[in-house]
């Protein structure tokens, strides 16, 4: 679609708030985990392997969001914007970047999650710590500098469709870790927040987001923070 197609046929604008609380719970998340991970008894490996695979589904999860972007949202931007080529090629490039930073995490976190080792737990938590402030400078330049490009640019039911692509990521195996970071999520957000992001899921997700999502947060929450996060 070109940029006269575009604005000849867009309706509704997108509203894409629902990215800067993703980029909240990731932030906080990456945040915590150092300091869990370094917290960890030697040889704990019943404690290792809860957080480590936490851990691993949160990275996962941070794959898959950057892969949606690539692939939805920055090919209409670039296509509609033109001026913004050299914002989309910096948000890309800090993928890459954030990439490089995912495999330092993996590959040390495997191995300290069975067993537990004090040096691989320093040398986690270091890889973790690069990874975040990464992820915490890509996060400020795109909530500053493409945000305002998908709300001119991107449509509601294109946004929508961003969002669908997104919760494709769940699947039965990650289904628990999934609702409980849909209640890390909404746990950081507002009500409005929470009221709109409910309404943006799938009728069947954002049922089973209703009836599961607080046992799997307090689940997830306890045994991560005793209760505290």
């Amino acid at each position: 679609m070109s940029t006269k197609e575009y604005r000849n046929e867009r309706s509704i604008p997108s509203d894409p708030f629902q990215m800067a609380m993703i980029h909240r719970t990731f932030h906080r998340e990456f945040d915590n985990l150092s300091g869990l991970i370094r917290a960890v008894a030697p040889g704990d490996t019943h404690e290792s392997r809860f957080i480590g695979n936490y851990l691993g589904n949160m990275i996962s999860l941070l794959h898959h969001h950057h892969v949606a972007e690539d692939e939805v949202l920055w090919p209409r931007l670039r296509d509609r914007a033109p001026s913004s080529d050299n914002a989309l090629q910096r948000a890309q490039d800090e993928h890459a970047a954030i990439a490089e930073a995912i495999d330092k995490v993996e590959a040390i976190r495997p191995s300290w999650t069975r067993c537990s080792e004090p040096r691989l737990a320093e040398q986690l938590s270091t890889a973790l710590e690069e990874l975040s402030a990464h992820a915490d400078e890509h996060f400020a330049y795109e909530e500053l500098n493409v945000l305002s490009l998908i709300r001119q640019y991107i449509t509601g039911e294109e946004w929508q469709a961003f969002i669908d692509r997104g919760t494709a990521y769940i699947k039965p195996k990650n289904l628990w870790f999934s609702l409980a970071y849909a209640g890390f999520l909404l746990g950081d957000a507002t009500p409005d927040e929470q009221r709109r992001f409910l309404a943006s899921l799938p009728i069947a997700l954002r049922t089973v987001v209703k009836t599961l999502g607080g046992l799997a947060h307090a689940s997830y929450r306890t045994k991560l923070y005793g209760g505290r996060g």
